[in-house]
């Protein structure tokens, strides 16, 4: 979870604890102080208790300190990726990511609330399912080849290029 998504905590925080210092009264002042420092210590727990990943294997959301909901997914379970982001979300460059899957595990998706730049997490995610779909295809041909020079089908030679040829491309999709 991205800072900016906090942005309002820190602000009111930061009034707080302004009203805090022109404040006359000292029990009123001390109330308002500790306010401030309640609400900058939830932001801090809540961007810190709140933990995102997306892999070739999962996709992934944690949050909670005491009580967790964790969801979760495979990337080629999800079908759609939302986008929700308000005008400060906008101006501030962050929002929601709702990754959509047909109710897996009952909740039918994974939401990434408050990262930053979230148009660019969905653009990095259907490259990632781009590239597992890829990989997949090159398993494919790499086991439908092994069987073909099994029973002799294709001549070694052509089997041992075509092997190379589909294991460097699937090493090409590790560095990417």
């Amino acid at each position: 979870m991205s800072w900016r998504a906090n942005a309002g905590h820190v602000v009111l925080s930061a009034a707080l604890f302004l009203l805090a210092l022109f404040v006359g009264h000292l029990a009123l002042s001390s109330l308002l102080l500790l306010l401030a420092v309640l609400t900058l210590l939830y932001a801090y727990l809540r961007v810190h208790a709140t933990e995102y990943a997306v892999t070739s294997a999962r996709i992934y959301a944690r949050y909670g300190i005491v009580a967790r909901k964790i969801t979760q997914t495979k990337p080629e379970n999800v079908s759609a990726v939302h986008v929700q982001q308000s005008a400060v979300g906008r101006l501030l460059n962050y929002g929601d990511a709702v990754f959509m899957t047909p109710g897996e595990g009952g909740y039918g998706y994974v939401v990434f609330r408050g990262v930053e730049n979230p148009v660019a997490l969905k653009s990095a995610f259907f490259s990632l399912v781009k590239k597992i779909k890829e990989r997949i295809r090159l398993e494919e041909l790499i086991r439908e080849l092994e069987r073909e020079c099994d029973f002799g089908r294709i001549p070694e030679d052509r089997c041992a290029a075509l092997r190379q040829r589909y294991e460097e491309e699937l090493k090409k999709l590790e560095w990417t």
